[in-house]
């Protein structure tokens, strides 16, 4: 007698529990067994995380610890817990009643197993992250990397606004470059850019979200009296101490992105010891001052920041494992329109970075990207609509 056996992708458990027969009832329950987690919890004491260990190992996960744990011959560890959801429910269960703070550890374990981001209305357009939305870039600068000084008149940037609006969710419009090696611009230069193409936009009717693209907060400001929606800040609140506080006097969507140093300097001689868990952290710290000074979690959006003081190896490394950026509970926006990472493996030329950044940008969305953020959205349309059916 010979046997068949399959792999079934997690995702699919629902569904093949059905197939074979399964107690309808039971099935959201039950699915919760075939669903692995592979979570990383930081710096947690030898004592916190020897509890852990035994706590998962008697529902019969498994927890990967410093080896010098035993010995207490470190201050901390990072663990590793691989479990299925139910386990991970079980363990939290067991940890409320533990000392040493894991009591705090076991919401914040089922916290992270049960993220839900919450949807955003927009000027009367829901995002409910249920696909992957489009954020169409214009450009307000005579310098940056792609389109810089195409759209300096009034006239010629509303034309691409319109252009953008019919096939973006979102316009990003931005009055400084923050390409590797660029200058900073003042808030004085960049809203006398920036302010009357939102005006104008809004004039025209034209009533897509708008997001101001900017590091300086009386830029935002002004930005959002203008007609715009939504804050973009490449240094995530960092470059002006206001920029929060603007964002939560409006309470406007923000999004919060890493980098590494300023534009001018970013790109000299990066370095990082773990790229992935840095930005994470980073990121984490972000949110987590925004929130402390009243900006609401539901309204943030983080962005790894593709190209932002990173080699193109570190930009390859966040792109593999950009699902692990899932757990901040966020939703997620990567922009890698055009960007000169992708030529370090092969030499593209105009046309040709077009192309790679559709083929990257559909992989991201079928990842579950949230947003991306691209020179020209009518390219990417379609294949998102195909991609959603995958």
């Amino acid at each position: 007698m010979s046997f068949i056996i399959k792999e079934i992708n997690e995702e699919y458990a629902s569904s093949s529990l059905k197939e074979v027969g399964f107690d309808t009832s039971y099935v959201a329950k039950a699915s919760e067994k075939y669903h692995f987690k592979l979570l990383k919890i930081f710096a947690l004491t030898p004592q916190q995380a020897s509890i852990l260990k035994q706590t998962a190992l008697s529902v019969g996960a498994d927890c990967a610890v410093h080896r010098e744990v035993i010995t207490c011959k470190v201050e901390t560890t990072d663990i590793v817990l691989g479990a299925t959801m139910s386990q991970i429910r079980a363990i939290a269960q067991k940890l409320k009643s533990q000392p040493f703070s894991l009591g705090k550890l076991a919401n914040t374990l089922v916290e992270a197993i049960e993220s839900v981001k919450t949807p955003l209305v927009i000027r009367g357009k829901s995002f409910d992250w249920s696909k992957t939305y489009l954020m169409g870039i214009l450009n307000i600068t005579p310098d940056s990397f792609s389109d810089g000084g195409k759209y300096l008149s009034l006239d010629m940037a509303l034309d691409q606004a319109e252009k953008l609006a019919e096939t973006s969710d979102i316009i990003d419009i931005g009055g400084e470059s923050t390409r590797p090696g660029s200058k900073r611009v003042s808030s004085v230069e960049e809203i006398k850019r920036v302010c009357p193409v939102i005006t104008s936009i809004r004039d025209n009717g034209i009533d897509i979200p708008i997001s101001i693209d900017t590091r300086n907060a009386e830029t935002a400001r002004q930005a959002i009296l203008a007609g715009a929606d939504i804050v973009n800040d490449v240094s995530g609140g960092v470059w002006d101490p206001g920029m929060v506080d603007v964002v939560a006097e409006f309470q406007t969507p923000f999004i919060l992105m890493h980098s590494f140093g300023a534009p001018d300097i970013m790109q000299d001689n990066p370095i990082y010891e773990k790229v992935v868990d840095e930005v994470y952290l980073d990121l984490e710290s972000k949110i987590s001052k925004a929130v402390q000074k009243g900006v609401s979690k539901e309204k943030i959006i983080i962005d790894i920041g593709i190209g932002f003081g990173k080699t193109p190896e570190h930009n390859f490394e966040l792109l593999q494992r950009i699902g692990e950026f899932k757990s901040l509970g966020c939703p997620l926006l990567v922009g890698v329109s055009r960007k000169s990472f992708m030529s370090s493996v092969v030499e593209l030329d105009e046309e040709q970075k077009d192309a790679a950044s559709l083929a990257v940008g559909a992989c991201l969305a079928k990842a579950g990207v949230d947003i991306l953020r691209v020179h020209n959205p009518w390219l990417y349309q379609k294949p998102l609509m195909i991609i959603d059916k995958i």
